[in-house]
């Protein structure tokens, strides 16, 4: 199959993923300040993405969404150490958290989508896929990783904002 066949044969919702995940990488790039609620997106992304593909792949079983789980747990330690290692601020009046700029976002990101797209092909060009193929079983390990891996950075960082102690209001009473 043709570079061209395999662009074309893409759905429209995919390049659409991709601009939107591309979009949220380079704005890591740069840092900044953000509300919790908006840095869920992109766990929450990932997650319903990986889900949804266990949910609808004909060749999924047991075995995949025992590996998404598996990925999703050893992705969740790896993102928790991330971001445990990042030096970030929560502003709980404001309700924000303020990171500096990482290329780690972008770095999963574009690695993920890749997998992601590649695994996908090969499934959309392969035969008939036997359950639990080893491309569906890799295809869910990864897709849990990346999962937990962004969903272990959120919950630190939602970990730190309710941790963190209430400034007094006005220290002279």
């Amino acid at each position: 199959m043709s570079f061209e066949a395999i662009v074309r044969g893409t759905p429209v919702w995919v390049w659409i993923l991709l601009v939107f995940l591309l979009s949220r990488g380079i704005k890591a790039l740069k840092g900044g300040t953000a509300p919790l609620g908006k840095l869920a997106i992109v766990p929450v992304v990932f997650a319903v993405w990986g889900i949804a593909h266990l949910a609808t792949e004909q060749a999924a079983g047991w075995q995949s969404a025992a590996a998404w789980v598996l990925g999703a747990v050893a992705g969740l330690l790896v993102g928790v150490f991330i971001a445990r290692s990042t030096s970030f601020t929560v502003d709980r009046v404001q309700k924000t958290v303020t990171l500096p700029g990482s290329v780690v976002p972008l770095i999963l990101i574009l690695v993920t989508f890749a997998s992601k797209f590649w695994l996908g092909v090969e499934l959309a060009i392969s035969a008939p896929v036997p359950v639990d193929s080893g491309y569906v079983v890799l295809d869910a390990l990864i897709s849990g990783i990346v999962a937990g891996i962004f969903a272990g950075r959120f919950l630190v960082y939602c970990m730190r904002f309710r941790a963190q102690a209430a400034v007094p209001v006005n220290d002279n009473l």
